[in-house]
């Protein structure tokens, strides 16, 4: 392998520059020699235009060539060109791989096929996090059908019908856990694929993202469950509580369906 793509601390190939993209800082004058000049209270701010701080762009484009690159030298791994083949079939086309500015630092996006990786991720980590995503793109079958479940359920639970599974909290807690297990499955195959690619390969060992977890203190499923339920310090939510959001809005959906049908029949 290439160890100069995966190398801690590399960034992205970028594209040639355009004439928009400002990535560099203006070029600073001299400093005069001698004391420190004191500023004074009554100063203003120095004459003249001030220069804007430009903010790299976050377009698809960004990190093409670098994840294209990366991608080619990881499909020379049998398991990860396995794991490819997987997320391409379970949607009927390959995955496409894009610059995203989002919460997660990688997220799949099912309606248009892609892949969203986080602008400030690069080097090693950045191709770890490429690599899990297609373990949740191979098994959208298995969400799928999770949330499919979970909507039946509350168009059922609408109608006044029985269900099984609890009250509301509980079934929202059921198809959050469902889901967070789906993952945790990804996760124990990204382990597999990073290890042998660091073991046959070469391949950086901070690939491997999970492997202290599942080898060492944090091996089971319900360990797993437990730490994503820990508050984020920053926005105050856990990776668990996205999925709890999906599940209400599933429910306000199979509501408002049921509400629907009822005004459509003069049902009160």
């Amino acid at each position: 392998m290439t160890r100069g793509i995966f190398k801690a601390g590399s960034g992205p190939s970028l594209p040639p520059k355009r004439k928009h993209d400002e990535l560099v800082s203006p070029i600073r004058t001299p400093v005069q020699e001698g004391p420190a000049k004191k500023k004074q209270r009554t100063e203003g701010p120095p004459a003249g235009p001030q220069p804007t701080v430009q903010r790299p762009p976050t377009d698809p484009s960004m990190h093409a060539a670098y994840d294209q690159l990366a991608h080619e030298e990881m499909l020379k791994n049998p398991k990860y060109k396995q794991l490819a083949e997987d997320a391409a079939a379970a949607q009927d086309k390959p995955v496409n791989v894009i610059t995203k500015d989002q919460v997660q630092g990688g997220m799949f996006y099912s309606g248009k096929g892609q892949v969203g990786l986080r602008p400030d991720l690069t080097g090693p980590k950045r191709a770890s996090v490429m690599a899990f995503e297609l373990t949740n793109v191979a098994q959208q079958k298995k969400f799928s059908k999770v949330t499919s479940d979970a909507f039946q359920t509350e168009v059922n639970a609408a109608l006044g019908k029985h269900i099984v599974g609890g009250d509301l909290n509980a079934r929202r807690e059921n198809f959050a856990k469902s889901m967070e297990r789906i993952e945790y499955n990804g996760i124990q195959r990204h382990h597999d694929v990073m290890k042998d690619g660091i073991q046959s390969q070469g391949w950086p060992k901070e690939m491997d993202r999970f492997g202290k977890r599942l080898e060492g203190a944090d091996p089971s499923f319900e360990s797993y469950w437990a730490r994503q339920n820990v508050k984020d310090a920053k926005t105050g939510k856990s990776h668990s509580d996205v999925y709890r959001a999906q599940f209400d809005n599933i429910a306000a959906k199979a509501s408002e369906l049921v509400e629907k049908s009822r005004q459509q029949q003069g049902v009160k």
